[in-house]
This record gives C-alpha cells, structure tokens and sequence, in this order.
C-alpha cells in the first residue's frame, strides 16, 4: 500500500518552509555558518518524536530558522525544500513561511526574502513540474506591528503569493489581536488561512472566520469539542488543514488513534490532509496518509477524496490549477 499512496499525484495546503529543511541539511548549513547545533544527538536535538506542548515544539525550529543567513541560503535552501516535496509526488503545493521569523537572525529585509524564495520557485517549477505557491505567516508573536509590516510585504508581492496566514501562540495571542490588518489584506483581495482551535478553544476557530476573513483553517481539531462549530463549517464550507502527526505530537489530541479527522469525514466537515513540519516532526506527507488508513480507519478512495478537496481549496491560479489538473489530478477518480 505504501508504493500505491506514494505514487499518487499529491496537493499539500498546510506545509511550513521553516520546518521543511531536511536535517542534513540543517546540520550542513549551520556547520557552513558556524551555528549553534543541539548538544544531544542532532536529530534528537531538531526533532520531536515525543508529546510536548506547542511552545516547547516550536523552539525546535530555532535550528532551521538560523540557516537563513544572506539571500544565497534562503534562495538555496528554498529550491532543496522544493525538491524533497516534488520527491514526495506531491504535484500542487502551497508553501507557507514567516517573513518575519525568517529575517530574525540576520535582520534580513523581507523583499530580499521574496526575491530569494521566488528565484527558488522558479527554478523548483521548471525542474520538477510542480506548482507552487507561497502563503506569507504573520507570527502572533512577534505582534500587530509585525503582522502589518507582512500584510504590507503581501499587498507589495501580491501577484507572486497565493495568500496569508496567521500562526504562533494561539493561546496568549487571541485572533482579535489581529483584525484590522487581516481585514485590510481581506479588502484587497489576498486569500487567507488561520492557525486556529488548534490547541485553545474552538470559539477561535469562527472568529478567524468572521473576523480575520479565513476561508480555510489551520489545524482547527478543537472544532470536535463544538458542535455548533462543526455545524458552521460545514455550512460554510470551510476545510480544515488537519496535520495528524503534528496534532499528536502538540498535544492537540490526546493519541493518534483519537484524530477526529474520520469523525469530521463522517459529519460534513471537508478535511485535507497535510505534514505540517516534516522535518521537525520526522514525517512526510505519504506517511500521514499511512497513519490515516492504518490508525485512522480511511479507505484508499477516502485518502484521494481528500486530496481531490485539497485541489479545489487551493489557493492557487486558475492557471497553475488547470495545468495541474490535466497533468495529474484528472486522473484520481479513475
């Protein structure tokens, strides 16, 4: 089964660029930059295999974050991500990363960000036949004058992204925080995804909906806590970017075998299925398919039912969708 789900053409909606440096690499590039390296074991030190909290999670990528140094790494480093996704046979990818979190180490300015990270798309789409598209985070921690700064960023390189989201410490950043930018980017017609009810309330989840304009949502597993929360999705057909390792790994569920993926399936909800940080927590997006027929209880026509629903929620070109769609995805029903 494992040669059958890694041939098929793939879509992936919810993947970081951060957290998507192979750990090779990471060791590679910070031994060029003289970088700290983790005093355990280095894949011990980059990755989480066992449960913690989101915040001690995320400090994990403190090793990735630090191989950005100049413009020469963010382009390189970008084209390998690509290269390990399009090995994947994922086909369609939108690629998120914060420019922000990015530019910290060097103080690196975003446009040199978005002129290294496009150079590497270019290069990436006529290499390995993929499409890409970038999505731009505003980090809740780094605050409102950061997330104008990206909303800013966006609105500059508007045609060449795909949309915006909003990630970090959902718990002590609440979504309100952020409306008046998020509703600026809405006004000018920038698509958005939120990271919301991931682990904090569900309540967060309809108002990064109503308030931040999202129409998809990051993670969004407390949605099985509320009913009524359940019921506005599935109304408003919102999909969820579930991440079944990564929901694990964070505590959003308590085991694996407990995602609420089939259970949202079952109930109306439109679900895709999605890696998150690879690297970070040692998977791929083939795996996550695995764990969804063998822990999860899917159907192989159920895993391609999901990558059909992240095809039509992407937030990519008419252009770059049509041509995907003749190449490969035409295909899955058949």
């Amino acid at each position: 089964m494992k040669a059958i789900l890694k041939a098929l053409p793939k879509v992936e909606l919810h993947r970081h660029l951060e957290g998507s440096l192979p750990v090779p690499l990471t060791l590679e590039w910070s031994k060029k930059y003289r970088l700290p390296l983790p005093e355990k074991k280095p894949h011990e030190g980059i990755q989480v295999k066992t449960p913690m909290p989101l915040p001690q999670v995320l400090e994990r990528l403190f090793y990735q974050q630090r191989c950005f140094q100049d413009k020469e790494s963010v382009e390189t480093l970008t084209y390998e991500v690509l290269k390990d996704i399009a090995q994947d046979n994922i086909k369609l990818i939108e690629l998120r990363f914060s420019p922000g979190f990015m530019a910290e180490p060097r103080k690196l300015s975003f446009d040199t960000l978005m002129e290294a990270t496009l150079s590497a798309r270019e290069s990436a789409q006529k290499d390995f036949g993929i499409e890409v598209g970038f999505i731009l985070i505003s980090s809740r921690d780094l605050g409102v004058e950061i997330c104008e700064e990206t909303i800013d960023l966006a609105l500059r390189w508007k045609k060449e992204i795909v949309g915006i989201d909003l990630a970090g410490d959902e718990t002590n950043f609440h979504p309100e925080l952020f409306e008046k930018p998020f509703q600026r980017a809405h006004k000018a017609g920038l698509f958005i995804t939120t990271h919301s009810g991931e682990v904090s309330h569900p309540s967060h989840i309809t108002t990064s909906i109503q308030k931040l304009k999202a129409s998809r949502i990051g993670h969004g597993v407390q949605a099985i806590q509320d009913l009524t929360v359940i019921q506005y999705l599935v109304n408003h057909k919102i999909p969820l970017e579930l991440c079944p390792t990564s929901n694990f790994i964070t505590k959003a569920i308590p085991h694996i075998k407990e995602h609420p993926l089939k259970k949202f399936m079952e109930l109306g909800v439109e679900v895709t299925i999605n890696s998150d940080d690879p690297t970070l927590f040692g998977t791929t997006l083939t795996q996550e398919y695995e764990i969804c027929m063998k822990e999860l209880g899917l159907s192989l026509d159920e895993i391609k039912k999901t990558i059909l629903t992240s095809f039509y929620h992407s937030f990519v070109s008419k252009e770059q969708k049509n041509r995907a769609w003749k190449n490969h995805f035409k295909y899955l029903g058949n």
